[in-house]
């Protein structure tokens, strides 16, 4: 039980005020993301185009990942200080700042403090926006609502690549672009500042408290950032070993944002009618399922792209599934700072995946990413049937 949470200020919004936060929140991150989608490609390009080494290329990328590990054990503190929505304008403003000094200083050693910095930024972007997403969220449709909040961001990212092809990779306008939309991100975000939620009061325990108290969306959270970046980063590598065209390859990893995209209105639906654990039980049910028979359909078109349109339908719908378990379980204090251990278990799933899928390939070209997912997906299983179980004993 929480018993230290000393406001709950969510409960004093009315219905138009909550429709209000999240029309803004949402609104705000879609855009957002669109740039972090824009922008990686981007800066990539841009190095790339400046003879940088690929592994230092990767280094610079690294950079601002790997800030995640260092913000999200702060996070928690400043967001109850400040409040999600003053702690997201803040950010977006910083962002904008940091995309104009990426243009100005375009050298791959200056970047990688400006990096590190977006990393910063970003972090504290995404544990604010769920914090506030989930504080303002009711119970009985805190399902739908996380959906249509995953949704517009899993949209972003999908559409920031294809804004890069508009404006360009080369020279000052995709820089403009992402720095000017990147200011348009705060106005919604400022239309509806004193209207949004505080996240007063003292937390319950100390942040890896919270991965004892909720470790079903905690390692939801691991498990879906391990897999997204061992797919994202070798799906490609693994359909060139087993004889397919890069073209072919590509298509399949923008199937799966696809169908993360699409994939979050069903499982919203559920979340709000089913056992949240059961149903991200039954999320890594499919997914296993999914990964066993990748080399079956691999070869057989229409349905090796209906394959992958599900499998990132299922894999969105289980961060979503996590995300609604973590706001079910924490209010107030205690959600902002569950937020953070949150936010730092995506940093450890994201660092860990690839390395662990890379292992994989080395070990087996054929099938060892396939065994390393399939290992990852079986580990967790038991987790959300035992949580499921004993929530019903009690």
């Amino acid at each position: 039980m929480i018993d230290s949470i000393e406001t709950f200020p969510e409960r004093t919004l009315s219905p138009a005020a909550r429709r209000l936060n999240l029309i803004a929140v949402t609104a705000s991150m879609a855009v957002t993301s669109l740039i972090y989608g824009m922008s990686m490609p981007l800066l990539a390009l841009t190095l790339e185009d400046q003879g940088i080494d690929s592994t230092l290329i990767g280094l610079n990328a690294a950079a601002q990942s790997g800030a995640v590990l260092l913000v999200a054990p702060v996070a928690s503190p400043v967001m109850r200080a400040y409040g999600p929505a003053r702690l997201i304008l803040a950010a977006t403003l910083a962002s904008t700042l940091l995309f104009i000094l990426l243009l100005a200083f375009q050298s791959v050693y200056a970047w990688f403090p400006l990096r590190f910095a977006m990393g910063v930024a970003g972090t504290i972007l995404w544990i604010a926006a769920e914090a506030w997403v989930n504080q303002i969220a009711e119970e009985h449709s805190r399902g739908r609502v996380v959906a249509i909040y995953s949704m517009a961001t899993a949209a972003g990212f999908a559409l920031g690549p294809l804004m890069l092809t508009c404006v360009g990779s080369r020279g000052w306008p995709p820089f403009a672009t992402a720095a000017g939309l990147t200011a348009l991100a705060a106005l919604p975000v400022v239309a509806v500042l004193r209207h949004a939620p505080s996240l007063e009061g003292r937390p319950s325990r100390g942040l890896f408290g919270y991965l004892l108290m909720a470790p079903v969306p905690m390692f939801i959270c691991a498990l879906y950032a391990a897999i997204d970046g061992i797919v994202l980063t070798f799906l490609p590598l693994y359909g060139l070993k087993l004889d397919l065209r890069e073209e072919s390859t590509l298509v399949f990893v923008t199937l799966m944002g696809v169908g993360g995209i699409v994939g979050q209105i069903p499982i919203g639906w559920l979340a709000d009618r089913v056992d949240r654990r059961l149903l991200a039980a039954g999320c890594v049910v499919l997914l296993i399922l999914g990964t066993l028979t990748i080399p079956a359909v691999l070869h057989s078109r229409p349905w090796v792209w209906l394959h992958f349109l599900l499998f990132g339908g299922v894999l969105g719908g289980l961060y979503t599934a996590g995300l609604v378990l973590l706001g079910e379980r924490f209010s107030g204090a205690d959600l902002a700072s569950a937020s953070s251990a949150f936010g730092l278990m995506w940093g450890i799933g994201m660092i860990s995946g690839p390395p662990l899928g890379g292992l994989g390939m080395r070990l087996s070209d054929r099938h060892g990413l396939i065994a390393v997912i399939a290992f990852l997906l079986l580990a967790f299983l038991p987790l959300p049937i035992i949580a499921w179980a004993s929530k019903n004993r009690t």
